[in-house]
């Protein structure tokens, strides 16, 4: 779930990025995108994105049924807690700032690296 603001933390919107659950590594994070998104307003409104991107994944044997079943089944879930407006919708993040200490973090030197699961 990313969420996005305008200039001036004015909220925009949620994105609900269906992807495979992150892969921890010492150096950060791996993640495989699934193409298939969801954004939702802050009225509540939502809609599906990527369609076509999902459907050519499947297309370009990028994604067997199996897994595109999975996605979609993930998305509809998602699509039933965005209308019950349940967490973390209604969990107020869009009134969320960043502490003003923080710093930016360094790139290790190996973040251009290829994720485990797809060197071989």
């Amino acid at each position: 779930m990313w969420l996005f603001w305008e200039p001036g933390w004015r909220f925009k919107n949620w994105y609900v990025n269906l992807e495979e659950p992150l892969a921890r590594w010492a150096g950060g994070v791996d993640s495989e995108d699934h193409f298939l998104d969801i954004t939702v307003d802050p009225d509540g409104g939502w809609q599906w994105r990527d369609e076509d991107e999902f459907a050519q994944a499947q297309r370009d044997g990028l994604m067997g049924p199996d897994l595109a079943e999975r996605v979609r089944s993930a998305g509809r879930g998602a699509v039933e807690v965005i209308r019950a407006w349940g967490p973390p919708f209604s969990d107020g993040w869009p009134d969320w700032r960043p502490d003003p200490s923080w710093t930016v973090p360094l790139l290790p030197e190996d973040w251009d690296r290829t994720p485990a699961h797809l060197s071989s």
